[in-house]
């Protein structure tokens, strides 16, 4: 760059290495960058730097990327301006970038199209603003039931996954009770009739935000076969265990949709099928369930508000 910079309106002396803890890698003329790439693969495809970019030098506003193949039989140099080339976001230890120097060829849009935002607009957002914005993409393209995001959060928000993943039965009794609580509010087809479709989600929820595994989370619900009272309420008729399961632990779904905190507040976001402000939160919930209960043949006869307030 600094041989051919005499025949271009670019300065040599202005063109600096300022690669390791910044990015991109080289600056030219205080507002243009260059990040560089290398693969020894035969392969126009790599992971990038970080969808974050904390650590963007602050004056840099059009970036290129200088990718090197040097797999197969020669080496290939491409250069393409930045979010050209950047296919998809992955997770490592943070959300990356996945680059592919050969979107244009193969007719594919990159990332930034697919999420209906141009990348100078969505580098200048703050971090959970770009979090979030990723994670609503994700959500939008998933199969209904069957996929969920990754929970990816930044480091001052609550919500955050343990580093390790464990078994749902190997936690204490009260760890167990605060999941279920958040199960109950998050996911009221856990009362419905439909078989066992009605558990997917609660188990994507459990992998994807609390890094637990249950194998066998049907029977986690249902264990004890069915009831015919709970608390002072007598049925003329058996209703599944779940419910009581909810009745014993009413008054600590009550207490935390009345006092949400950051992450129960993320999730409804997310994974209600309606927005609803944290203020009505119950109101919503109570509605919900109902709903449910009154699709459901066993409980079609129950008033959710009853139940919970004896």
């Amino acid at each position: 760059m600094h041989e051919v910079a005499p025949q271009t309106p670019f300065r040599p002396e202005e063109i600096k290495l300022v690669s390791g803890a910044k990015f991109p890698d080289i600056q030219a003329e205080q507002y243009y960058g260059v990040e560089v790439k290398t693969t020894a693969s035969d392969t126009w495809k790599s992971v990038g730097s970080s969808i974050v970019e904390s650590t963007r030098i602050e004056d840099v506003s059009m970036i290129y990327m200088l990718f090197a193949k040097l797999g197969g039989d020669f080496a290939e140099f491409r250069c393409k301006p930045y979010e050209d080339c950047l296919d998809n976001i992955s997770l490592t230890l943070q959300p990356r970038y996945q680059i592919d120097m050969e979107l244009e060829e193969k007719k594919r849009e990159n990332i930034f199209q697919k999420m209906k935002i141009d990348y100078n607009s969505f580098r200048i957002l703050e971090e959970k603003e770009k979090i979030q914005k990723v994670r609503t993409y994700f959500r939008s393209t998933a199969k209904e039931g069957y996929e969920m995001p990754w929970w990816i959060g930044d480091e001052e928000s609550e919500a955050s996954v343990p580093m390790t993943i464990r078994f749902l039965n190997d936690l204490s009794l009260e760890e167990k009770k605060q999941i279920t609580v958040r199960m109950f509010i998050l996911f009221p087809e856990l009362f419905s009739n439909q078989g066992k479709t009605k558990y997917k989600r609660a188990a994507l929820w459990l992998c994807s935000r609390q890094a637990l595994i249950c194998s066998n989370i049907r029977d986690f619900f249902t264990a004890g076969g069915q009831v015919t009272e709970i608390g002072t309420h007598h049925f003329d008729h058996a209703v599944p265990q779940i419910l009581k399961r909810l009745y014993d632990s009413k008054d600590e779904v009550i207490a935390l949709l009345s006092h949400p905190d950051e992450a129960l507040a993320d999730d409804i976001n997310e994974l209600w099928t309606l927005e609803c402000n944290p203020i009505y939160y119950k109101t919503c919930w109570l509605n919900m369930m109902q709903n449910v209960f009154n699709a459901n043949s066993e409980l079609k006869d129950i008033k959710i508000e009853d139940l919970l307030e004896k």
